[in-house]
């Protein structure tokens, strides 16, 4: 299995300098409960409004519910790519305007525990996203699990949501403490969630950013905030994202500043991104 994983490796480096290669970027956060998939599904939507060809992946495992904020159900999950071998075209769902989007499962076993054939046939199905779209954005668990982190790991940008409470900023920084540990040259955003203005959002990663770069001399990016507003309570209840549901609120205008900010440093960013997501992430799986 090891000789699949060399032989895929090779393919991926031979063709890296002529392939289209996605951008990835994950979505993460040090606990649960700070709007982390909110982010993500609106954050999607925004990039896809703005003409990119954008691919959501559920991989909070034991908690996906991507499909929920899009009030769709999804007929596969990610994990029928490892029981049932199906390939990654066959699993695709269509959400919301031009968003594509995987389904999370419940039920999913960490991609270290399965055995190297699957692992390998996995890894060869997110190649055909990378060389497909221009985004890849990954949703992932809170916390981080040891399969998630070489995910975030291998990716290009990792955005980190937080909200003004000690307990959520306490928890992002022991995520940042622990990807600046893996990996210093990623880098990491910050998006404050739930905050009440746009002054509160700036101090909140003022205050991350001051004492990552003191501490680890590491330096977050903003991302902005999203405010308190009702709109985003009745878009989770009605089951349809924020920036589709009231595309004229606070939040939404948020969000798409977001978006083109992100759209803004890829231009900057352009050699970081020529690097292979797919072969990073082989790399870490074979010292697993």
């Amino acid at each position: 299995m090891r000789d699949q994983a060399e032989q895929l490796r090779l393919r991926v480096q031979e063709t890296s300098l002529h392939a289209k290669k996605a951008k990835v970027v994950s979505v993460l956060s040090g606990k649960g409960g700070v709007g982390k998939t909110n982010v993500a599904v609106n954050l999607s939507l925004a990039l896809s409004g703005l003409g990119k060809k954008v691919v959501l992946v559920d991989l909070d495992i034991g908690m996906g519910n991507v499909h929920l904020l899009l009030g769709l159900t999804p007929r596969h999950t990610i994990a029928d790519l490892f029981e049932h071998h199906l390939s990654v075209r066959e699993i695709i769902e269509k959400g919301p305007g031009s968003l594509d989007y995987l389904g999370g499962d419940n039920g999913l076993l960490s991609l270290l525990e399965l055995d190297r054939n699957s692992q390998v046939h996995f890894v060869r199905e997110l190649e055909k996203l990378s060389s497909a779209y221009d985004y890849i954005v990954f949703d992932i668990g809170a916390g981080l699990s040891e399969a998630s982190l070489k995910f975030v790991l291998a990716g290009h940008e990792a955005i980190l949501v937080a909200t003004p409470e000690i307990t959520s900023l306490t928890d992002a920084y022991s995520m940042i403490k622990l990807l600046h540990a893996e990996r210093p040259e990623l880098p990491v955003w910050t998006m404050i969630n739930q905050c009440e203005n746009q002054r509160e959002g700036r101090a909140v990663h003022d205050r991350l950013n001051e004492v990552s770069s003191r501490f680890l001399g590491k330096q977050l990016a903003n991302l902005g905030q999203v405010s308190f507003d009702p709109a985003v309570r009745r878009a989770v209840m009605e089951q349809s994202p924020f920036v589709l549901e009231s595309p004229r609120c606070e939040a939404s205008g948020q969000i798409q500043k977001a978006a083109h900010c992100l759209l803004g440093n890829a231009k900057v960013q352009k050699g970081a991104v020529d690097q292979s997501f797919i072969s990073k992430l082989l790399s870490f799986l074979s010292k697993s």
